[in-house]
C-alpha cells in the first residue's frame, strides 16, 4: 500500500513538471504570437522602410532605444521584443525543468538538464561576442 502511494506521489509529481513546463510553452508562445500580430497591425497602419543594413539594426538592438521606440509604439520594436520573447521561452522551460527536477529530488534529471542549460548559455555568450 505504502509503495502504491509513493509511486502514485511520484507521477503526479513528473506530471506537474510536464503541466508547467506546457503552460510556459504555451504562454510564451501565445504572448509573442500576439506581440507579432500587434506588430505586422501596426506596421500596416503605419508603413516605412526598413533598410536592414547592418549599422540600422545595430542601431535598433539597444535597450534604450528599443523601450523608446516601444514607447511610441514602433511597429519594429514591438516585434523585436516578440522575437525575443520566443527566443528566451525553451530557456526558461530549462530553468522551469531544473527547478522542478530540484524539487522533485530527481538529481539524475536535474544533472542533464544543467548541462542542456550550460550548453546554451555558452552558445549564447560565444554568439555575443561574435564567435560563430
Amino acid at each position: 500500500m505504502k509503495a502504491d502511494t509513493v509511486t502514485r506521489a511520484a507521477v503526479d509529481s513528473e506530471a506537474n513538471v510536464y503541466a508547467d513546463v506546457y503552460r510556459l510553452l504555451i504562454g510564451g508562445m501565445i504572448v509573442s504570437n500576439v506581440l507579432f500580430a500587434a506588430g505586422i497591425v501596426l506596421a500596416l497602419l503605419h508603413p516605412q522602410f526598413v533598410p536592414l543594413t547592418t549599422a540600422w539594426v545595430r542601431s535598433h538592438y539597444q535597450w534604450t532605444v528599443l523601450f523608446e521606440r516601444l514607447a511610441r509604439g514602433h511597429a519594429v520594436s514591438l516585434m523585436l521584443v516578440a522575437t525575443l520573447l520566443l527566443i528566451l521561452t525553451p530557456i526558461a522551460r530549462v530553468v522551469v525543468s531544473i527547478a522542478a527536477f530540484a524539487s522533485d529530488r530527481d538529481y539524475k534529471f536535474v544533472g542533464i538538464t544543467s548541462v542542456v542549460m550550460v550548453v546554451m548559455l555558452l552558445t549564447l555568450m560565444l554568439g555575443l561576442l561574435g564567435l560563430e
